[in-house]
C-alpha cells in the first residue's frame, strides 16, 4: 500500500473539501507515492513525536493540527519553528493535517467527543450549516456539578475553567472542540444548559453565561486530543503496518 492510499480511505471518510477557506489541512510534506511501513497519529506535529515515529519505521504522521498554516516564503532550517520539518524530511516522513474537515464531517472529532460525554440524539450546533461544525444533543438530566466533573475525567483534562450558574439539573449539551467560543451563540439559541469548548476569553464567558448558559472551557487540547485515538482504531483496520500515537497529555496548562 501506498501513502496516498490510505490518505484516499481517510479522505472518503473525513473529505478534504469539507474544511474551512482559511485551513490548510492535506499533505504538508514528504511524498504520497512512498511505500507506506507504520503510522503515528498526534494531535500536533512535535519534535517527540518525530522521534518516536523515527524509532518506529513509521514514514507517515497524521495531526490533526496542521503544521504549514499560513503561507511560507522561506523555510530556513536554522529557525527553530522549521527545524521539525527538516527532522521529519532527513528521515522521509510524509505528514498530512486532518483539520477542520475532521472537525466537520459525520462521524469525525465532534462526534466522537459527543460519544465520550454520552450526549445523543445529536444534530450540528452551527446555524445554518449541514455539515458544520460542532454537535448538540441531550444527556441524561442531571446535576451540572457531576456532569462536569465526568468532563474533566473522560477528557482527561488537568483543569476546567467554568462560567456560569452550576447549581442547576442540564439536560440538553453541546460541544466544539478547539477554539469554539464563536459557537456559544449558536448553543443559547438551541437553548443548550451547557457547551464544551476551548479557548473562551473572559469577557466572552461572563457575558454569554449570563444567558443562563453553563460555559465549560476545557483547553484546545483536552477537547481536541480524543480523536487521535479514533483515528487509532480506525486506521488499524485499514493497514498491515503498526498505528501509534503521540500525546503530551494535558501538559499545556498547569493550574496553581
Amino acid at each position: 500500500m501506498e501513502i496516498r492510499e490510505l490518505i484516499d480511505k481517510l479522505e472518503e471518510k473525513y473529505p478534504f473539501s469539507l474544511q474551512e477557506s482559511w485551513d490548510n489541512s492535506g499533505l504538508q510534506v514528504g511524498n504520497p507515492n512512498d511505500k507506506l511501513k507504520n503510522v503515528l497519529i498526534s494531535l500536533d506535529l512535535e519534535e517527540e513525536g518525530i522521534k518516536k515515529a523515527i524509532e518506529n519505521d513509521c514514514n507517515l504522521i497524521i495531526t490533526h493540527h496542521p503544521y504549514l498554516f499560513s503561507g511560507a516564503k522561506v523555510i530556513d532550517f536554522s529557525n527553530n519553528f522549521y527545524k521539525r520539518l527538516q527532522m521529519a524530511i532527513k528521515n522521509d516522513i510524509t505528514i498530512y493535517a486532518f483539520h477542520t474537515n475532521l472537525d466537520i464531517a459525520d462521524g469525525g472529532l465532534n462526534d466522537n467527543f459527543c460519544d465520550i460525554l454520552d450526549i445523543k440524539d445529536t444534530k450540528v450546533l452551527e446555524r445554518d450549516k449541514n455539515p458544520g461544525l460542532g454537535r448538540f444533543g441531550i444527556i441524561n438530566r442531571q446535576s451540572a456539578t457531576e456532569y462536569i466533573e465526568e468532563i474533566k475525567t473522560k477528557l482527561r483534562a488537568e483543569g476546567l475553567v467554568v462560567y456560569g450558574d452550576i447549581n442547576k439539573d442540564i439536560e440538553k449539551i453541546a460541544v466544539c472542540g478547539g477554539a469554539g467560543a464563536e459557537l456559544i451563540d449558536d448553543a443559547i439559541s438551541n437553548k443548550c444548559d451547557l457547551i464544551v469548548t476551548g479557548d473562551v476569553k473572559y469577557h466572552d464567558g461572563m457575558d454569554l453565561a449570563n444567558e443562563g448558559i453553563i460555559i465549560v472551557d476545557a483547553g484546545h487540547f483536552a477537547s481536541e486530543n480524543h480523536v487521535i485515538f479514533m483515528l487509532e482504531d480506525e486506521i488499524r483496520g485499514m493497514i498491515d503496518g503498526k498505528v501509534l500515537t503521540y500525546s503530551k497529555e494535558d501538559s499545556f496548562r498547569k493550574f496553581f
